[in-house]
């Protein structure tokens, strides 16, 4: 094991330390109105450069930068030619950054700013300036993240968040099982819950990962039994696409526990700093719902409590 992965393993525990956890995100979360939300939340890691008028929108955006600093903190720890770990960990910032900017030249208004990426970003930097949908695929194609398959919304969004299974189990072989269940809900939520077709591109990415039986599945419980091991599992509490929320908070949970095991084993190197990475997204989708909870009725409240 080189130094770079014990420096790195060691950053990252320090950097898990700042983070909020399950119970602060729900005090967060059952606050009587959103200003006093706000106000505990620039009280943390998420807050520090959050204005003291700040919307939710503005809060989430606040949330992610943070948590891509944390990232970008902790490539710079990383052994030479390992930083494609860090960048596979800030996917999902980065496919926030190309959904927005998506509906951006779709409804011609602007949303929050995009999140800095730096180093991390794998073609944000050559999309964001880009004036269409088009030009949006074809410079994906021409990216680590391959070709979408089309150049609508769906196809674009679908596309990216198959790439990003597939890239997270190549660079983090502890997260591969994460990748499978993910995927197979991927599968499960376009078919059977917006009954929308796959492209041919996104669907040969799905067979490597998946292989081909899920091609034939007609429902989710038949997808189920198709499903080889290290995917079935994110089904385990879901009978029809109306339950697909619970295999999203069974994917959760399933992250969580495996990455606190392997944070837990104290030990250094490529599974733990993946591990620590993780945990980092954790916690800001944690903060996320929180945010989306504060100062609403209980039974948002109710909600998070079951997905966090």
């Amino acid at each position: 094991m080189t130094a770079g992965w014990v420096a790195a393993s060691t950053r990252g525990r320090a950097l898990l330390r700042r983070t909020i956890g399950a119970d602060v995100a729900r005090s967060v979360a059952v606050a009587e109105s959103w200003p006093s939300a706000r106000d505990d939340l620039r009280a943390t890691v998420y807050g520090v450069e959050l204005p003291s008028t700040a919307d939710r929108r503005t809060a989430r955006r606040a949330a992610a930068t943070a948590t891509a600093w944390q990232l970008r903190v902790l490539a710079g720890w990383l052994p030479p030619a390992s930083s494609g770990l860090a960048r596979v960990f800030a996917a999902p910032i980065e496919i926030a950054n190309i959904q927005a900017h998506l509906a951006q030249l779709t409804t011609g208004t602007a949303l929050s700013p995009p999140v800095p990426l730096g180093t991390l970003g794998v073609a944000w930097s050559a999309v964001a300036g880009l004036r269409s949908a088009d030009q949006v695929r074809s410079v994906l194609a021409r990216s680590p993240w391959g070709d979408p398959g089309g150049a609508d919304r769906a196809t674009i969004s679908l596309g990216l968040q198959v790439a990003w299974a597939r890239r997270l189990a190549r660079q983090a072989p502890v997260a591969a099982t994460w990748a499978h269940g993910g995927a197979a809900l991927l599968v499960a939520r376009e078919q059977f819950a917006f009954d929308r077709s796959i492209a041919d591109v996104t669907g040969r990415e799905l067979d490597r990962l998946l292989g081909t039986a899920w091609r034939g599945a007609s429902t989710t419980p038949e997808l189920t039994e198709r499903l080889p091991k290290s995917a079935r599992w994110i089904f385990a509490n879901v009978t029809s696409a109306d339950d697909l929320w619970h295999a999203e908070t069974t994917l959760l949970h399933r992250v969580a526990t495996d990455s606190e095991r392997v944070n837990a084993a104290a030990r250094n190197g490529r599974d733990a700093v993946a591990a620590i990475m993780a945990l980092l997204l954790v916690d800001l989708w944690r903060v996320d719902a929180a945010i989306e909870a504060a100062g609403r009725a209980p039974i948002v409240t109710e909600v998070f409590d079951a997905v966090a």
